[in-house]
């Protein structure tokens, strides 16, 4: 039986992981970010500012090296493991360079897919290989589509489909709005949260509604926010409890995401009009609406 419930400032408040005094910066969670392409360099970006702003206490971006200048200027704080690219997308070397990077330094979430383009080839191998916890995005989700889902289910994971991304997840042209995330969920034993105007994140028959969020969020760059802000939460979430079920954590550091995401551009819009709203105003925005819904 379905068990649906809806997310709420309440419930953000109180499972969001604070920060002790006696912390450092490894103690708040560790993400890695696999994004970007020459084309597509924003979207590394985009990810990473929006990890940060969401708590995360230490973020690595491996990327095409064509992104590096912007990743250095617009977040400075992360680590950057450029990987030169002449075709301008992540291919297998490399694949063997993130893995050998992945083996020396433990990450507590991976995630994988913003703005790689033919890049997200690398997708499964890299899953397999790291056997970290995972948020899959964008373009790694049309890959694994092409491959299967039912691939995924040794993997932590959470996938963060639109309507036309589930679509070819499920293989179905026959599309549920009510359904399909569930089953997405049923099928890889993890998280699947289905973006819309009443985003669903569903797991193990339980399906969360969040009620924030406006329709300037639809917008490119949105999804790389989001993503980011949730490997941020969820990193936290496993660093904050010893005994940690990754799975578990992952639903409720989703439900969380969407829902300080959703805020943050509640809080953008009483200043900006909802049809200039862009991904970066959001991550702008986090500052504050942590805040308030910490208060």
């Amino acid at each position: 039986m379905q068990n649906t419930e809806r997310t709420d400032k309440n419930f953000f408040k109180n499972n969001y992981p604070r920060r002790s005094r006696n912390s450092y910066k490894n103690l708040n969670g560790k993400v890695f970010i696999v994004a970007g392409s020459k084309d597509m360099p924003g979207a590394a970006v985009l990810a990473a500012r929006a990890a940060y702003r969401a708590g995360a206490g230490f973020v690595t971006v491996a990327s095409v090296r064509q992104s590096r200048d912007a990743l250095i200027k617009a977040v400075p704080e992360a680590l950057i493991l450029d990987i030169k690219s002449p075709q301008g997308y992540l291919g297998g070397s490399a694949l063997k360079k993130i893995q050998s990077y992945l083996k020396q330094n433990k990450q507590d979430v991976i995630l994988v897919g913003c703005g790689l383009g033919k890049g997200a080839d690398i997708t499964l191998e890299l899953l397999r290989c790291a056997r970290t916890p995972a948020v899959i995005d964008a373009d790694s989700l049309n890959f694994i589509a092409k491959r299967g889902i039912n691939l995924l289910t040794d993997i932590p994971a959470v996938l963060t489909p639109h309507e036309g991304e589930i679509k070819r997840l499920l293989g179905d042209i026959s599309f549920n709005g009510e359904t399909a995330a569930l089953s997405v969920s049923d099928i890889t034993g993890g998280v699947c949260l289905l973006k819309g105007p009443n985003t669903q994140i569903c797991f193990k028959g339980r399906k969360q509604i969040n009620t924030s969020g406006n329709e300037g969020l639809a917008k490119a760059g949105s999804g790389d926010v989001l993503a980011g802000i949730i490997a941020a939460i969820w990193a936290k979430l496993l660093k904050a409890k010893a005994e940690a079920d990754a799975r578990e954590e992952g639903f409720i550091g989703a439900c969380m995401g969407v829902y300080l995401h959703g805020f943050a551009a509640d809080l953008a819009v009483k200043d900006i009009s909802k049809e200039s709203l862009r991904a970066s105003d959001v991550i702008d925005s986090l500052p504050k609406a942590l805040k308030k819904l910490l208060e």
